[in-house]
């Protein structure tokens, strides 16, 4: 019998500033227990996806094998799958959350629109406009990737996704490190999507998504009211997704009910490594 099925990216770099910024990736252990109970309580398979089929984590990406690994690996675990929901293991879902997979229809890849920092999004947009050839993007149909759902129909998406990134890779490379720098697999992700006229719908409610918690106030309550000081993202949300790691020091220093501090990486944290500030963006 078909069973819906978690894909959660767990994948721990070694590379010394990814490690650190992420706290040693610690976290994980606190997302999967979230993911584990929800998925026996509502009958989903959970697959950690921690080894990718290429073991280069710095060249090539995690945020990228993820497309190219989901179908190959889920098959040769002879998992027999139905609706696959990749998720990021930066999220962590509560307790109560209803089944989201009863909003996904079936042959559509469900998703979120990306809102949290339209400018970020614009920049991404417009730097790789060129790449594809003046493509009129629809801005408003850009989307995040960090959580998607999708079933058998779009394994030939993700297929074309992988070889155009390998005839590309070094224009990719130098778009995404050098030039660009907003972003990873997202800004090809959401080309591609758009040229190849995949059906998208974001019909899954934004409460299975709740990113940037301070920024938007969710750590606050009602305090006109003062009678429930439950924070909203308890009360109001489903799936909370963790940002990066701050320092003892830095809580100490700055950190506050009202602001978080984010730290500006002015050089190359990899001396020498790809990547630079791009560590820093959105996905």
């Amino acid at each position: 019998m078909k069973k819906n099925v978690i894909f959660i990216i767990c994948v721990k770099s070694q590379h010394e500033y990814l490690h650190n910024k992420h706290g040693g990736f610690k976290y994980f252990e606190y997302s999967l227990n979230t993911w584990k109970y929800w998925c026996e309580k509502n009958n989903v398979e959970l697959f950690v996806y921690d080894t990718p089929s290429n073991s280069e984590h710095v060249d090539h990406k995690p945020t990228w094998q993820r497309w190219f690994d989901v179908f190959n690996q889920l098959d040769n675990s002879k998992i027999n799958y139905d609706k696959i929901a990749v998720v990021d293991g930066s999220t962590m879902i509560k307790w109560d959350a209803p089944n989201f997979f009863e909003h996904t229809p079936n042959g559509k890849l469900s998703c979120f629109r990306s809102l949290e920092n339209l400018r970020w999004i614009t920049e991404g947009v417009d730097g790789y406009n060129n790449f594809f050839g003046g493509f009129e993007f629809k801005l408003n149909n850009y989307i995040d990737c960090g959580f998607q759902v999708f079933d058998i129909k779009h394994k030939k998406f993700l297929t074309k996704l992988e070889k155009f990134y390998n005839e590309h890779y070094d224009e990719i490379m130098d778009l995404q490190n050098n030039k660009v720098k907003r972003g990873t697999d997202q800004p090809v992700y959401n080309y591609l999507l758009q040229i190849e006229n995949v059906d998208v719908v974001t019909d899954i409610p934004p409460s299975f998504m709740l990113s940037h918690l301070t920024r938007f106030d969710w750590f606050s309550h009602n305090w006109q009211l003062n009678k429930d000081k439950t924070p909203f993202f308890i009360k109001y949300g489903y799936i909370w997704k963790y940002m990066y790691t701050i320092s003892a020091a830095d809580a100490l220093k700055f950190l506050s009910t009202d602001f978080m501090p984010v730290k500006f990486i002015a050089s190359d944290p990899g001396s020498g490594q790809p990547y630079k500030e791009q560590f820093d963006t959105q996905g």
